[in-house]
């Protein structure tokens, strides 16, 4: 009896068609992003009007820069507001601007601010470009602001007439 067993699952065996799936893209403890800086950026842009607001944790992969705030804008307008509202909300927490790359009539323009880096695409630019599979695998936060963010600003400078 055992041996009509064992060829019976021989049989099978041999007749059956292997198939070999993929198994299925397991995304790996992505952590949490608990630097305020960086979170209080991506509220300002996602409440400026700004989508798809993504901080990337890139600490680990390069030694220039801590995080990567992505965000995409509806149209050229809105790229360029948003860039205005990027470097005010940096300056608000306390990072002040290195450079800005692309400022006329681009659609990628690029906020340094030494540790904290700002990407703000149009939408067709940031599907071209694709910045977005490049960190997947970082520690990520998506920030979506419905009401106005509210927390420490950095206060002006003193005017001449204030002095006075």
């Amino acid at each position: 009896m055992r041996n009509i067993f064992l060829e019976r699952i021989e049989f099978m065996l041999k007749t059956m068609k292997t198939v070999v799936r993929k198994p299925k893209e397991v995304t790996p403890n992505l952590g949490t992003i608990r630097d305020l800086k960086p979170i209080h950026v991506a509220q300002e842009l996602s409440f400026g009007f700004g989508d798809d607001v993504v901080i990337y944790d890139v600490r680990e992969r390069t030694p220039f820069v801590s995080f990567y705030i992505v965000a995409t804008a509806a149209n050229d307008k809105r790229l360029k507001a948003l860039t205005a509202t990027g470097e005010q909300a940096l300056y608000d927490s306390f990072e002040d601007v290195d450079h800005v790359e692309g400022r006329n009539d681009s659609q990628w323009i690029l906020i340094d601010a030494h540790d904290i880096v700002l990407q703000l695409f149009t939408k067709e630019e940031r599907k071209r470009v694709d910045l977005d599979s490049l960190y997947r695998n970082c520690p990520h936060k998506t920030v979506v602001q419905e009401s106005k963010p509210v927390y420490r600003k950095r206060k002006a400078p003193a005017t001449q007439e204030n002095k006075a």
